[in-house]
């Protein structure tokens, strides 16, 4: 890639994306499977290659400077475009009839789930999975896309409505209650996800009532979630039904108050797509799942709900 001078290999920017996500040089280390010291050298090439900044550096962590904001939010749609031309051109062998595309919004644990059910119904049908934000709709459309939000232009299903519930540790002095003032959270410490829809929804509830969550620990992956709320460091946020692979049956899942939040789960396409073979098979398939999965939760107690993200 060269623009003016500027030469950057995808491998920089690939390596720098997954910095950004983690915040962590040892855990991106960990997860591109390269050394601790190579990471850091491709990272300061590209920001050499850039002549900036793209981390604001401390003894401790590594977080995204304004211009590195920018750049991330810029290189992970290029990045994805890139993704899903090659995956196309590479993998798609069989008749087009024959290939059903999903897009998800952000990463979730049910979404394997989905995609088992397909495969096991439909055997003959390549099933390809698509990750990019929805600022990507003037791109060509996937079959279906899983969204937290309707779709414009597109045909929208709900799919389940859930609500979020907030888990303490049983040794924590909210664990005797039902529910918990939104006002009452604001002395807790919080622990979040990174950016994504889950966090839009309930910062935005939060936000209805003048409240501003300042997480204490920021981190996407549940299990650290789950651990350190269990552990009594502080509270998170789990979704009824999403979460479906974790079970936080050794802490308490409380309703908020004065006003449950909630999310929907929509189930969107775009009109022509309908029209496609084994499209209304896949519809189906996928709605019956989470019926099923609604269904199965519904009767569940709070306090004892298996859920995931």
């Amino acid at each position: 890639m060269n623009q003016g001078g500027i030469i950057i290999r995808l491998l920089q920017l690939r390596y720098f994306l997954t910095t950004a996500e983690l915040q962590n040089i040892t855990q991106a280390a960990k997860k591109l499977h390269v050394s601790q010291p190579s990471l850091s050298r491709t990272i300061i090439e590209l920001e050499n290659e850039l002549d900036c900044n793209l981390f604001i550096r401390n003894s401790r962590s590594i977080i995204l400077s304004e211009k590195g904001k920018y750049f991330y939010q810029k290189i992970k749609n290029s990045l994805n475009i890139i993704d899903s031309a090659v995956q196309k051109v590479s993998t798609d062998k069989k008749p087009y009839e024959q290939v059903i595309s999903l897009r998800c919004e952000k990463s979730s644990q049910i979404i394997p789930a989905v995609m088992n059910n397909l495969k096991s119904s439909l055997p003959n049908v390549d099933i390809q999975l698509v990750q990019r934000g929805l600022e990507d709709d003037w791109m060509d459309h996937c079959d279906f896309e899983f969204s937290t939000q309707k779709i414009k232009s597109n045909k929208n299903f709900l799919l389940l409505k859930e609500e979020i519930f907030v888990a303490v540790s049983k040794k924590s002095s909210l664990a005797a209650q039902k529910n918990v003032d939104l006002q009452d959270l604001k002395y807790q410490n919080i622990i979040m996800s990174q950016p994504n829809p889950l966090r839009n929804v309930i910062e935005s509830s939060f936000s209805k009532n003048n409240i501003t969550l300042k997480p204490k620990f920021v981190t996407s992956d549940i299990a650290t979630q789950h651990a350190l709320t269990k552990s009594n460091f502080g509270v998170c946020f789990v979704p009824q039904h999403t979460w479906l692979y974790s079970d936080f049956s050794d802490t308490c899942l409380l309703h908020l108050s004065p006003q449950k939040v909630f999310r929907n789960v929509y189930l969107s396409f775009y009109p022509s797509k309908a029209n496609k073979k084994y499209h209304a098979q896949a519809q189906k398939i996928i709605i019956d799942y989470f019926k099923k999965l609604e269904q199965s939760k519904t009767a569940s107690s709070p306090s004892i709900i298996t859920v995931n993200e």
